[in-house]
């Protein structure tokens, strides 16, 4: 079960502490705050480091010269460390093993020199500046490290991982408030995420560098399938191995060790379940492939996934949804603990589904989906389910709301510049199989309207609720009242609260990646910086008193006297690919209608069940009607034609999107094409993959 419990110091809530507790102590303590007087050495020193190309202190290369003499210009450049401080951030750096880092990565060798030769406390100011300075950039790498992870992903998986860079502002107010703190170990620790998802996979690690630390293991042979009550001379060996991996205890004074018991098949099953396996007990080549995997294979593994995980975990709230990719499954944490789980079906390997996070925004009950050209082809008339609505001058055939739609009867958006999102499906068969990998990208789930229950959280929106909402079959926008985290991890290595570690498939092939990058130095493009904003424009001159004022101001600027046009408003729902500059089509829901409306101070509005509001859910445009009013926000304008291309309307945000083809060509992979006029099957499982499909290639 997943489990998470928050920083009691996180996101704007830190940042608000730090500065304050800073502005505090500074009043009080002023120039003394910092130990020496140090800012005739420092500044200089520290000012060459903000434009260094590489900057470096004794030949150790610096994580971000800008940031570090930012960081000492706020602190009029007097110095940061003593000796006690020091000492600290040396322990830390030889503990970081733990967590899969390697103490260089922090300086440990370096600070250890620091401490032995008493830079701290020289009478070389230069040497004393350096020291300091490298130990700015040692905790600066942990904190960035710990938050941020070690590496960029976009080089290690480009295409399929998204991760934003660091905000600078943060990090140098983190920095500020431990080197402020009294312990500077004890504020890291409630500083830096720990959720326990992370802190089980560090318990499971440590269980394996104390395996590797006692020699290893030696492989357990092979042979037939062993099922529970055979005998087998392997059953002593397979005991052994579960006791340092699994905490298995042998019941004392066992009569038979080599009968395959009750217990050991229990503790058997839950290797299997969390090895991705089937939990059937029986152990045969798949079981003891997981049971004599390579130990140090193991921890790189493990060691790869502890950085995945701090990809994406910084300022986790208490409630997210985590869609664990690897074992296809989707989980509902709300107050730190799992309340629901479900199947879900993820992308191929040729369409991966991205890892990232983001947050959700709104649900769409009852969706309907525009058929593209290129399917539309395949189709005979007007199929049962379809019917034809005009827009833009032409008409195009859509899939009306209902249980068979592609998209199903309610899909969750939290719009990305990947365009996944979650969603029902038609196609239920798949849930069924243990390799759930099917899709173009989107996570498809088992138990749509469950989700939307737990998703909504409200009373008013108990299960009645919501399947008298999907009967009615109108389509229905709902938005959050509080956007809702969402997270999608690949994960090839869990483990439970006990610690004992569960390995799986490596599906998408991406563990070699990380795994070879893992010794290498840590990436330095990961800190965004917030630049100054520009000076503003010059003053318009003094208008000439014999001149209207309006003359005169159109003399000066050039521009033309007639009032500007009233810049047009965004097509609701268009689809259409935007102007340079302009937000994306899959940037949020269109328009709010009477049931999505705002209230004075923009705050997003969630109709209650049985209000005047939620009872006008926009209806589906007839087609071909002169008095119809404006399209449904499920029903996207359509792009103009451009004579040659099979192009289907780019889809709003209320159909299926994937722009991820653009990213595929940037990495070196492609799309086959749709000929026209292939044959193509009309299952409900095709026409679910064409949705996908061919609104990705419609992005390119």
């Amino acid at each position: 079960m997943l489990t998470h419990h928050p920083s009691p110091c996180s996101g704007r809530l830190r940042r608000a502490r730090s500065w304050l507790f800073l502005l505090t102590l500074g009043l009080l303590l002023g120039p003394a705050w910092a130990s020496g007087n140090s800012a005739e050495a420092m500044r200089p020193m520290a000012e060459a480091l903000r434009d260094a190309k590489s900057p470096s202190i004794s030949d150790l290369p610096l994580f971000s010269g800008r940031l570090l003499a930012e960081l000492y210009a706020a602190r009029d450049y007097r110095n940061a460390w003593d000796e006690p401080r020091a000492r600290a951030m040396l322990k830390l750096a030889r503990a970081s093993r733990a967590d899969g880092f390697e103490p260089s990565d922090f300086h440990a060798d370096a600070i250890e020199r620091i401490l032995a030769e008493d830079r701290l406390d020289a009478g070389s100011e230069p040497a004393r500046t350096q020291a300091d300075i490298l130990l700015s950039d040692a905790l600066l790498r942990y904190i960035h490290h710990f938050r941020f992870g070690k590496y960029n992903p976009r080089h290690i998986n480009p295409g399929w991982i998204f991760v934003d860079k660091a905000d600078a502002d943060d990090l140098k107010a983190d920095m500020e408030l431990v080197l402020s703190a009294p312990d500077l170990g004890q504020e890291l620790r409630s500083l830096l995420p720990a959720p326990d998802f992370y802190v089980n996979l560090k318990r499971g690690y440590a269980r394996y560098l104390e395996l590797a630390d006692a020699g290893g293991w030696k492989p357990i042979p092979g042979g037939v399938n062993l099922t529970v009550g055979m005998r087998d001379p392997r059953i002593p060996l397979i005991r052994k191995r579960l006791a340092v991996t699994d905490g298995y205890e042998q019941p004392a004074g066992l009569l038979e060790p080599e009968r395959y018991d009750e217990p050991l098949a229990e503790v058997i099953k839950g290797l299997q379940q969390r090895s991705g396996l089937a939990a059937d007990a029986v152990i045969g080549p798949n079981t003891l492939r997981a049971l004599n995997e390579p130990l140090d294979d193991r921890l790189e593994t493990i060691r790869a996934n502890l950085e995945r995980m701090r990809w994406l975990y910084d300022d986790l709230p208490s409630d997210y949804v985590f869609v664990d990719l690897t074992a296809y499954r989707l989980h509902v944490i709300r107050g730190g603990r799992e309340v629901w789980d479900t199947r879900v079906v993820i992308g191929t390997t040729e369409n991966q589904t991205p890892m990232f996070r983001d947050e959700m925004e709104y649900l769409v009950f009852n969706p309907t989906w525009t058929v593209p050209d290129s399917i539309e082809k395949q189709f005979k008339g007007v199929p049962k389910g379809y019917k034809r609505v005009r827009q833009g001058g032409r008409y195009y055939l859509v899939q009306e709301p209902g249980p068979r739609n592609a998209l199903g009867r309610v899909k969750f958006m939290f719009p990305n510049g990947h365009a996944i999102y979650l969603h029902d499906t038609p196609s239920r068969h798949l849930f069924a199989r243990s390799i759930r990998a099917y899709s173009h990208g989107c996570v498809r789930v088992k138990d749509p309207l469950t989700l939307a229950q737990k998703i909504l959280n409200k009373p008013n929106w108990d299960e009645h609720q919501i399947n008298r909402v999907v009967a009615r079959g109108s389509t229905r926008w709902v938005h959050l009242d509080e956007h809702l985290p969402v997270l999608l991890y690949y994960l090839t290595a869990v483990a439970d609260d006990e610690g004992r570690v569960g390995f799986r498939r490596d599906i998408y092939h991406r563990d070699p990646r990380l795994i070879a990058a893992l010794d290498r130095p840590a990436d330095l493009d990961r800190i965004a910086f917030r630049e100054p904003e520009p000076e503003p424009p010059a003053a318009d001159p003094e208008p000439d008193m014999d001149v209207p004022e309006q003359a005169s101001r159109t003399a000066a600027t050039g521009q033309r006297s007639e009032a500007k046009p009233a810049a047009a408003a965004p097509p609701a729902a268009t689809g259409a690919r935007p102007p340079a500059g302009a937000p994306s089509a899959a940037a949020g829901p269109p328009a709010p209608t009477a049931v999505d409306a705002r209230d004075a101070a923009g705050r997003e509005q969630v109709s209650e069940p049985g209000s005047a509001a939620a009872e006008s859910s926009p209806a589906a445009v007839p087609p071909d009607s002169a008095n119809a009013p404006a399209v449904s926000d499920s029903v996207p304008d359509p792009v103009p034609d451009s004579g040659a291309s099979d192009r289907p309307p780019l889809p709003g945000p209320a159909t299926d999107i994937d722009t991820r083809g653009e990213q595929q060509r940037r990495a070196g992979r492609s799309e086959p094409p749709i000929r026209a006029g292939e044959a193509l099957p009309l299952g409900l499982e095709a026409v679910e993959r064409f949705v996908e499909r061919e609104q990705a290639a419609a992005m390119r």
